[in-house]
């Protein structure tokens, strides 16, 4: 079996990000299978985030097409494997 890395990003999420809907985090060297998504206030509570993650060349877009959506000044955290 083989046991893959995995890494984490952090994005304060922007006005611009939230009128676009989606977050594309790029500049991995790695291929990105997939990944974890947390999603929190600036005060720090969590939030129950439903978008979707996809995979993309050198990255991961996430969106807000879920109920729950991100808003500016929120910190997206993505654990990538």
């Amino acid at each position: 079996m083989e046991i893959g890395k995995c890494f984490g990003v952090t994005h304060t999420v922007t006005a611009a990000d939230v009128t676009a809907g989606t977050i594309t985090l790029r500049g991995y060297d790695v291929a990105v299978r997939g990944g974890i998504v947390q999603v929190r206030t600036s005060a720090g509570a969590l939030k129950a985030w439903d978008g979707a993650i996809t995979p993309v060349e050198g990255g991961v877009s996430v969106d807000n097409s879920g109920a729950v959506d991100w808003a500016a000044g929120d910190v997206v955290t993505v654990i990538l494997m």
